[in-house]
C-alpha cells in the first residue's frame, strides 16, 4: 500500500475519530512497522494546524494517517 492513498476512513470504532469523521491522507502496510503513520500524522498536524492522527485499520489492513474535518 501507498503512503499516497486518499479517501474516507474506513474504520468507524476508532475511539480518536471525531464524530464528524476524517479523511485517510496516508496509509502504510500493516505488515510494516507503525512509526512512519505516527511520524506522518505528528508532521500533518504540525504543518497544517488541522488535527491528524493514525490508527490500525483492519479493512484496508494498513496503518492510516486522518485529517480531521474542521
Amino acid at each position: 500500500m501507498s503512503d499516497t492513498l486518499t479517501g474516507p476512513v474506513a474504520t468507524a470504532a476508532c475511539r480518536l475519530c471525531p464524530p464528524r469523521g476524517g479523511v485517510v491522507v496516508a496509509a502504510y502496510s500493516g505488515d510494516g512497522p507503525a512509526r512512519p503513520a505516527g511520524h506522518r500524522a505528528r508532521e500533518e498536524s504540525a504543518t497544517t494546524g488541522v488535527p491528524h492522527h493514525d490508527h490500525y485499520d483492519p479493512v484496508l489492513d494498513a496503518f492510516v494517517v486522518v485529517r480531521h474535518h474542521p
